[in-house]
């Protein structure tokens, strides 16, 4: 901030700078406190704490030991006087990477403290703004693409060009009661904007400013300029971002990608796409984090028919005899099949993929064949049953 940028000097935590900034912490007083206090409970996180009482920084025992609390709090960054920091402290705040500043006596406190605290009230709304842009594109009917265009330049927010939507789903990794899932669900919507707040400063970093993200249920929206970035970039930033949330908060993150669109409109469709990209996620390798719409493949059609029973309806006329006789018989037939189209109709690759022996292969076929009625060689027969199973995977792995 150039009001500011003469009067802090950043002296140690260079590879925490983009730590967020939730508010100013004046903690001067705090050598009032007596000792039954527990100097983190005054901590909430993301606060700059500021520091010019020369009792406290000119004990590098007690200054460190109160940084080192806060620090487990998860503050933004530390703020002392000129003249009062010691290599110590210095060298203390690199090891643990927290933005230590030193204070310029030019730079009055209540100067400081107005320019900071008017900045991140105007950024309170700014985001406010950005939000409700975003969940209009993404949730209106009718879009008045130029009001959109309007209210975003007046934010410093470029639509034109090519823009996607991604989907960053947030599950537990583990699988929580109903109980507890509800008592944690005010511990879940911090993560969310924790999350939230990771994306926007993970981009930040490289020069996207202004990011229109939006925290919805259990996902995090992002509305990204699509030619910015290529699709490596693009999924090792992903990456970092799911990772470190994984690590942090012990959850499960993926990302939809949807499809590029040049115009508002159509940005509800990319929307679409991640979320259908979303649902796909859970027949894929559980070793991908981040999918693409364009990586879809037949997924992509099915994906886009709303109508459920008209799937449900074909799976039934095509496989609906043989998952019958499954069930009834507590049969393999069905993996034996989809296992057999897998391997281009290839009766000994399929046996031996299914580690069976090839005359159980070939009295399972024969039974197929006599289910089925069909015969498994002709093409459309081979293409409709390939579509067949293609469906019943997406259903029986929807989430619905």
């Amino acid at each position: 901030m150039k009001q500011i940028r003469q009067g802090m000097k950043l002296v140690a935590g260079e590879r925490g700078i983009n730590r967020n900034i939730r508010w100013i912490y004046f903690a001067d007083c705090v050598q009032c406190l007596n000792n039954e206090v527990d100097l983190s409970e005054l901590i909430h996180g993301e606060e700059l704490v500021i520091v010019t009482n020369e009792s406290l920084t000119g004990n590098d025992d007690t200054i460190i030991d109160m940084i080192k609390v806060m620090f487990d709090k998860n503050i933004a960054g530390f703020v002392i006087n000129e003249g009062q920091i010691s290599d110590k402290v210095i060298d203390y705040c690199n090891e643990i990477e927290l933005p230590l500043y030193e204070l310029s006596i030019d730079l009055h406190l209540i100067d400081l403290s107005q320019i900071v605290c008017k900045a991140l009230v105007e950024e309170e709304s700014n985001t406010n703004s950005r939000e409700r842009i975003l969940s209009s594109v993404l949730y209106s009917d009718n879009v008045n693409a130029e009001e959109i265009l309007e209210q975003a330049n007046y934010l410093g927010i470029n639509l034109s060009g090519k823009h996607r939507i991604i989907v960053m789903n947030i599950q537990d990794s583990e699988r929580q009661p109903n109980k507890r899932r509800a008592a944690d669900e005010g511990h879940m919507m911090e993560i969310r904007e924790n999350i939230k707040k990771s994306v926007e400063t993970e981009f930040r970093s490289y020069g996207v400013r202004n990011l229109m993200v939006l925290s919805q249920a259990n996902a995090v929206l992002i509305l990204l300029p699509a030619e910015l970035f290529s699709r490596d970039l693009l999924v090792t930033i992903l990456t970092n971002i799911m990772k470190r949330g994984s690590e942090k908060y012990h959850i499960a993150i993926k990302a939809g990608v949807g499809a590029s669109y040049e115009y508002i409109e159509d940005f509800k469709k990319s929307y679409q796409e991640a979320r259908n990209v979303m649902a796909v996620s859970k027949i894929a390798s559980k070793e991908e984090k981040v999918y693409f719409y364009e990586d879809l493949g037949i997924y992509s059609l099915i994906a886009q028919i709303s109508n459920g029973k008209f799937l449900d309806d074909y799976v039934e006329s095509r496989i609906g005899k043989l998952i019958k006789a499954d069930q009834m018989q507590e049969g393999e037939l069905c993996e034996t099949l989809e296992a057999y189209l897998n391997h281009n109709c290839n009766a000994n690759a399929t046996a031996e993929a299914l580690f069976i022996h090839r005359n159980t292969m070939r009295y399972r076929m024969d039974k197929i064949k006599k289910i089925l009625d069909d015969e498994l060689s002709d093409m459309s027969v081979f293409l409709e049953l390939k579509l067949a199973f293609a469906i019943k995977c997406y259903r029986d792995n929807r989430g619905e």
